[in-house]
Parts: C-alpha cells; structure tokens; sequence
C-alpha cells in the first residue's frame, strides 16, 4: 500500500484482530503506525498508535512504559479535542492504576468517564467502567457489592450483544464465585465464558479460563481434569507471549503434580519460574514458589532443603515487608523534610548567606551531575565496545559457516562427476559382461579415479595440517629435476588445449634435502589452477630458480585475473573468488589453502599479484640448504630454459549424421562427461554437443532439437537460466528439458523443476535410468503429435501442448487460419509475417508440435473446413473449393482424396444420399 493515512488505519485494524491472538504482532502493527503517523504529521492516528502501544504495554506488565504512551496520546487527544477517544484513554489509564494498586486514583478516573458514557448511551464503555469497578471491590473483599457491578455489566454488554465483553464479565463473575469457594456457581459462568472466548479467537482470555477450571478442579481432588485444562492453559499461553499469566499457569501445574504426589516434576517446574529473568520482578511469586518448593521437599522427608526454602521464604516476606514500611518512612521523611525547607527558606529569604549556600549547593549538584553523567558515559562505551566485538564475532562465525557450506556444496559436485562417469560404464560392463570396455572408456575411468584420489588425498593433508600431524620428511634429491618432472606432466594438457606452456627450470643441479611429495603438491595445485583460470591458446609460464638460500618458484599465467578485494583471502580455508553455478571452472576451494599451509610447513612464504583480464603471478619462496657432493652429475643441455613446443591444432571433420531419427543436444562442460552421455546416446538419436551454457543455447536457437540434457553448474550461462531462456522463447518453448546436477539437495530440484524443466537426474544417475526418461519424453511428444494428425474436426490446443507458451502460440495460428483460409492468396510467406517467424523458424516449431509443416497445416485446415461443408451441404464442390481458398479443382480433389482416401465428388453423393 501507499504510505498513506489509509496505510495507518489498516496497521491500526490488523491491532484489533491481533491484541487477542498474538500481543507481539500486535505491538509491531502499533509502533508501524505510530512511524508512519509521524513521517506522515497525521495527529489522529498518532494518538491512537500510542494509545494501542500503552495498552499492549500494560498486558505485559511494562507499567513505566505503558503510562508515559497512554499519557502522550491523552495529551494529543486533548489537542484535537476528541472527548470520546479522551474516555477510552482514561478508561485504559485507570486499568494501568487498578493494577499497580492505586485503587483510588483508578475510581476516580472511572467515575470521571462514567457520566459522559451514560449520556452517550455508550453502552459497552459503560459495562467497562462497570466492569472495573467490580473489580476494585472484589480485591478489598467486598465480594457482594463486586457480583452486584459485574452482574450489572453483564446485562449492558448483553444487551448489545458485545461477545468480547459477554466473555469478560462471565469470567470475572466466576472468578469472584471461585473466590467465595463456590465452585459449582463459578462453573457454568467459565464455560459459557470460554465457549465466547475460542468463537472468537481470543487465545489469552481462553487460557485464563483453562487455568481456572484446572484450580477448581484441583480444589475438588480431580487431578486428571485438573492436568488436562491446565496443559491447555499452557498450550494457549505460549502462544501469546504473556510474563503475568505464563508464570501463573506454571505456578499452577507445579501445584497439580505436587497435589498429585508427583514431587520431582513439581520442584522441576517451581525451579524454572525462578531460573527465568522476568519472573524474578514478581516478589509475591516468588514467595508462593518458595513455599511450593518447601511443602515438596517436606513431604519427600529432605527436610534439610525444606527448611532452606522456609528461611527464603520467610527472608522475602521481611524484605518485601522492609520495602513497605521503608517506602512509608520515606514518605513521612520527604514531608518532614519539605515542611522544613518551607520554614527556612521564610526565616532566611532576606539573608545573603542563604543565596549563597542554595548556589555552592546547585554548584556540588551540578558538579555531581557532571561526574555521573562521565561515569555512566564510560560504562555507556563499554558496553557498546563489547556489543561491537560481540557482534563481529558473531559475524565471523556466520561467514565461516557460509563458507563451509560452499565448500562442501563445491567438494560434493568435485565428487559426483567423477563417480558417475566411473560408474557409468561399470554398470554397462555388469549388465553386458561379454561386451568388454573400449580402451576410451578404461582411460576415462582411469582419469577420474586419480581426480578422485587427488581430492581425497588433498582432504587427509588438510586434516594432518589441523591436527599438527603433518611434518616434513626430508631427503636428499634433485630439487630442480623434481619441479621439472612435475611441471611437464601438465604438457599434454597444455596441447590439448593449445595453450603455449613454458617452463624455465636451470639444467643444473640442485642437490638438497626437501620433502619431495609436498613441494610437488605446491607446484601441483599452482599449476592445476592456472590451467583451470585461463582460456584456451593462452600462455602460462613455470620459472624456477635459487638465490642465495632460498627457491623461488614462480607460476605466471594470462587468465581472467582476480579482483584486488579478493586477493586477501584466496589462500583462506573453503574459499572461493566465484561460487556461483556459472563459474568458469570447477574447483573445490581447498587447492591454494592447503597449498599456503604446505609452504608455511617448510617455513616459506606464497604471494599472488593479479590484474583482471591479464592474468596472475603467483611466487612461492622457501628456504633450501644446497648439499656440495664431490661426484659429478652430468647435465644435457646447453640452454637454461625448457621450452615445450606446442603442437599444431589438428581437425577432426565428423561424418553427417543423415539419420531420420530425433535429435538431442547435450549441453555439459565436462569433456568427459559429455562424451560419455554422447556415447550412450547416439545410437538411437542424432547428437549435439556444446561444452557450455552460451555455445548451447545459440545451437538450440539456431537449430531446435528435439530435447536437451543439460548440467547445472556450467560458465557463463548456468542450467536454470538456460532452462528459463528455453522455456519462455517462442522458438524453443515445445523442446523438453533434463537437468543433470550433482546438487542433490530438494530445493535445488525444486528450483530447477519451477523453471520449466521437464526432468531432473542427480549425479551419480544410471545410465538407463537417463535413457528411459529419454525415451519417455520423445514418445510423450510423439503422440501428442499423432493426437493432432487424428483430429477430424476440431483442434484443441490443450490437448496437443505441455506449455502455456505452446498452447498460446497454436491457438494464435488456428485463429490466423479462422480468419484468412478463404483467401486463394493466403499462404506460408503471410503466416511468417503475421507471426513475425523466420520460414525456418516457423517450419522448427509447427513441425516439433504437429509434425506437420506450416504449408501441410494451412493445407489441412482448409480440407477440413471442406469436409465439414459438404457434410453439411451448404453448396457444390465448385463453390466449396473456392470459399476454403483453393482456386484449381483438380489440385483440390487430389488433397482432398489424399486426406479422406475418396474425391470430393464422392464424398458429396455419399453424404447426400
């Protein structure tokens, strides 16, 4: 809604339904519109959101609080002059007085109103007044005079049939019976009272009235129906939130299981009410727990506990005793001390020694004031610094709670592409044991089996590393040839890839103790990273050399670069640049952390320095002690660099697939993976491959298939907004979707399902589960295909869609069909135009909905309208044939003997016979 005085007048309704059934809510629609009121200078609706904020308030037992915003509305009623609203106030005000005990100052606020009500024939604010009148008199144990104003109440409130206040009255009648220990009166006033209470939802009231029924039921020894109606007491309680009548209700069940003999769970119940904060502002409850707890270890014979709550109970009473005669003795002393004060200030009004101790008095004050006001600012900060980093703790934990999620999210989907495309074609080899593994497929299994024992491998040093188990075993090696055995491990990738590798290592040798495994790891996950972030026929570069005491390792590449904000934190545990499903590269967020803490092991250090879009430089530097050995190590080469060649790119020109059979594009990022649906595919269907989200989408636009696979986690455009950009463009709206993903989560399939997806197979899937549904899906629309061919007289496009956007863009045709099949010059070319379609475009999508082309469907439609008119005999063939738009008979009896295997000729006499 508008910020508007309509907007606060809503807030202030939504307080009426709520005050009842949620106190808390309530106070939130109160305080919104007293903001609103404010921003918007709106005085009406600011009294009332403070008048309603008092009254929540005082529910709660925030007298202090609840007085100053009752007594603020007054005063902005008072400005409006609005008398009736001034009544209300002051009605509510009385109610704050009655229940602080100031019994006068509440009756003098009530009798004040009274007058105003009984000339507005405001009947239900009278039995208010009436109400809390009675009230009064029944807490000074004038019991007859308090049933005589309830019952007065009653009839007014029953008179204008006011349930809210039918309710109350009854209540309080049967409270003031169950008093006066006449429980069978109070009975049928509670449950008429509660009958109201539950019809219109007023959840507290209603728990009241449980709570009653359970005393009276207690009192009467039925200590079942006593637990019963106090369970729902709590049950109601909990509900709305309400300190007063919550620790009365658990007062009251301690009392049931004590009364029932069952003295643990009693005590139990009694030490929470003074294990609770809140609770401890109420002395009289405390003292009656105190008693509870006293009378259950007595009768469990631990008399020594039992004594020690007497003693509590007995040192509150005096305090609570002390309290009073200390507020009346202050009372008397302030009015001592002013009367005396008065009689001075008349003695030595006339004395310049006066004025000057009243000024070095106000000057001590002042002084006071001062160093207060310092104390309390100081302790003002400490408390706020504390709150600070309270808080930033907080915030830490919440991050690193984030980026564990991340992380095991991202090692998850490291794990299952592997494991299903291991498990693929073992389960292809189970099946069929006579039909052995192509050499391919061995490699490929190969492949995944080393990235899976690479993760596994990289978790075990993490987990060393945490538990300080991890220490270096040095021995004697060749350094240099080492790094460069495990830098040209990474040369047939780079070929692959056609990416210019080069690796600058001296030919020389470097004889030292170092732990040869970790400083391959280093060089490992450096290399491994720089491949995953760079794109194709870019240049990376290895150099390796020692200064002094210390390798220095160096791993340059001209990838996409990392952001300077980011730098910071990529050696960080879990974390990661980009997290989202459309990241460039998968990775697991662990190589550069573990490779950090693989390099501070050996007591070195790593940097990186990067620029986005030109790439990053990562240097590693550790400290390594050259060993001189006296037998001469031969070396073969003359240059100091190693430069690996790269290979000329060669083509690979694929046979055409000439098949009459479906076509599938598979959009999957991991080479392997696409491959391998590929492979078990394309026997029964023509394939598509594209390794990306942006490369698939351009294919599906540019050639419809008739179905996509696509993965989640891909660059650039991700699964779900593939599956949106599919699903809601007319051109590719018909094609059905399956989702491959290694999320496994139900919010992830639910998310990929609201998109439009047709299917969903979590990673690791069974190849012949992919399959069937497959087949499913390509049948599904196969018939809804032949549905259309069989219709003989009407087309519903319902009927032969699964999408809105389908069933749109057929009804659009058929309506474009309605309107110009009489027209000889209608044809393709005017359809391409009215629907702004290419002619490919137009033939991809009418033919994957009706299996026949825009031409083959014009002409049809037409027959049809032919068929329909000579079954109704409207005219002759001649006539008939030029109305449904065909101007030469003969080309006109040969489609229509085509689609209806008989002339029309025939047809007609047929018909007309």
């Amino acid at each position: 809604m508008k910020e508007d005085t309509t907007k606060v007048n809503k807030y202030l309704t939504l307080w009426e339904k709520y005050k009842r059934i949620d106190q808390n809510s309530a106070l939130n629609f109160a305080i919104e519109a007293e903001k609103l009121s404010k921003k918007l200078k709106f005085k009406d609706g600011l009294g009332e959101a403070k008048y309603r904020r008092g009254v929540i308030l005082r529910d709660k037992g925030l007298n202090v609080e609840s007085q100053k915003y009752l007594e603020e509305a007054l005063s902005i009623f008072s400005e409006l002059d609005d008398l009736r609203t001034i009544g209300f106030v002051k009605i509510d005000l009385g109610k704050l007085k009655q229940n602080q005990s100031k019994h006068k100052e509440a009756l003098s606020l009530y009798l004040e109103v009274l007058p105003i009500a009984k000339k507005n024939n405001d009947k239900n604010t009278e039995a208010r007044i009436y109400n809390y009148i009675a009230a009064i008199y029944a807490t000074q144990k004038q019991y007859v005079e308090g049933i005589k104003n309830y019952e007065h109440a009653l009839k007014l409130v029953r008179e204008i049939n006011h349930l809210p206040g039918i309710s109350a009255c009854l209540l309080n009648l049967g409270t003031v019976y169950a008093t006066i220990l006449e429980n069978d009166k109070a009975l049928p006033y509670f449950k008429e009272s509660l009958e109201i209470k539950e019809s219109i939802g007023d959840k507290l009231g209603a728990s009241r009235i449980w709570y009653k029924l359970a005393m009276i039921y207690l009192e009467k020894k039925q200590y079942n129906l006593a637990e019963n109606n106090i369970k729902k007491a709590y049950d109601l309680v909990i509900a709305v939130d309400h300190p007063n009548h919550f620790f009365d209700v658990q007062y009251g069940m301690a009392l049931i299981f004590l009364e029932k003999g069952e003295h643990n769970r009693s005590i139990d119940i009694a030490k929470k009410i003074l294990s609770n904060a809140k609770a401890s502002k109420y002395t009289t409850l405390s003292i009656r727990v105190h008693r509870l707890l006293h009378k259950a270890y007595n009768q469990k014979k631990e008399y020594e506990k039992a004594y020690n709550y007497a003693l509590k109970v007995i040192a509150i009473s005096d305090s609570l005793y002390n309290q009073n005669i200390l507020s009346v003795t202050n009372d008397m002393e302030a009015k001592y001390q002013n009367e005396q004060k008065a009689t001075e200030i008349a003695l030595l009004a006339s004395e310049n020694k006066s004025k000057t101790i009243t000024l070095a008095k106000q000057k001590n004050e002042r002084n006071a004031i001062i160093a207060f006001s310092i104390i309390i600012l100081l302790l003002a900060m400490l408390l706020f610094s504390q709150y600070r980093l309270k808080q930033k703790s907080n915030d830490k934990l919440k991050e690193l709670d984030r980026l564990k999620s991340n992380f095991f999210a991202n090692i998850s989907h490291e794990f299952r592409t592997p494991l299903t495309l291991i498990k693929g074609p073992i389960e292809k080899l189970e099946k069929d044991p006579n039909t052995p593994l192509s050499i391919e497929s061995v490699k490929m299994i190969k492949r995944n089996s080393n990235r899976l024992l690479n993760l596994v491998n990289q978790l075990l040093e993490l987990s060393k590393l945490d538990a300080g188990s991890l220490k270096l075993e040095l021995k004697e090696g060749n350094v240099y040839k080492c790094l460069r055995v495990a830098a040209t491990s990474f040369d047939s990738h780079a070929e692959q890839r056609n990416i210019y590798f080069k690796i600058s290592i001296p030919d020389t040798v470097l004889w030292a103790l170092f732990d040869r495994d970790k400083l391959e790891k280093i060089i490992y996950n450096l290399l491994s990273n720089a491949f995953k972030f760079s794109e194709d026929s870019s240049v990376i570069i290895c150099k390796v050399d020692c200064i002094d005491t210390s390798l220095r390792i160096e791993v340059i590449d001209s990838g996409c670069g990392i952001a300077k904000e980011n730098i910071p934190f990529i050696f960080d545990r879990f974390y990661q640049v980009d997290s989202s499903t459309t990241k460039e590269r998968e990775g697991s967020g662990i190589g550069l952390s573990l490779s950090k803490d693989l390099v501070t092991l050996m007591g070195g250090t790593i940097l990186c320095t990067s620029e986005i879009n030109q790439g990053s430089c990562f240097t590693v530097t550790i400290p390594i002690h050259e060993i001189k050995v006296k037998t001469k190590i031969d070396v073969t080469s003359s240059n100091e660099m190693i430069i690996t060649d790269t290979k000329i790119e060669t083509f690979e020109f694929h046979k055409h697939d000439s098949r009459d059979i479906p076509t599938i594009l598979v959009i999957e990022d991991n080479l392997d993976m696409n491959e391998f649906i590929t492979q078990e595919l394309i026997k029964k269907y023509k394939i598509v491959q594209a390794t990306n989200g942006k490369d698939g989408w351009q294919k599906a636009l540019s050639n419809p298939p008739d179905l996509i696979i696509t993965d989640l986690m891909m660059p650039g455009i991700d699964g779900i907004e593939l599956c949106a950009k599919v699903k809601t463009e007319i051109h590719t709206s018909h094609i059905p979707v399956i989702m491959l993903t290694a999320k496994a989560g139900l919010d992830n399939k639910i998310e990929g399902l609201e998109t439009g997806a047709d299917d969903y197979l979590t990673k690791p899937f069974d190849v012949h589960e992919l399959q069937t549904r497959v087949d499913n899906l390509i049948k599904q629309r196969q018939k809804l295909r032949h549905l259309f061919r069989n219709t003989t007289t009407q087309i519903d496009p319902k009927k032969i869609t699964v999408t809105s956007l389908d069933q749109k863009f057929l009804e659009e045709v058929l309506s474009l069909f309605e309107a110009n099949f009489s027209d000889p010059s209608f044809g393709v070319p005017e359809m391409q135009k009215a629907l702004g379609m290419s002619k490919t475009q137009l033939h991809s999508k009418l033919k994957a909905l009706t299996n026949e082309s825009p031409g083959q469907l014009l002409r049809n439609f037409r027959l049809k309208i032919a068929e329909q008119l000579l079954s109704q005999k409207e005219d002759n063939i001649t006539q008939i044939a030029y109305k449904v738009g065909f101007n030469n008979l003969s080309y006109f009896a040969k489609c229509f003997k085509e689609r209806y295997a008989v002339v029309p000729s025939a047809y007609y006499i047929h018909k007309t016979k």
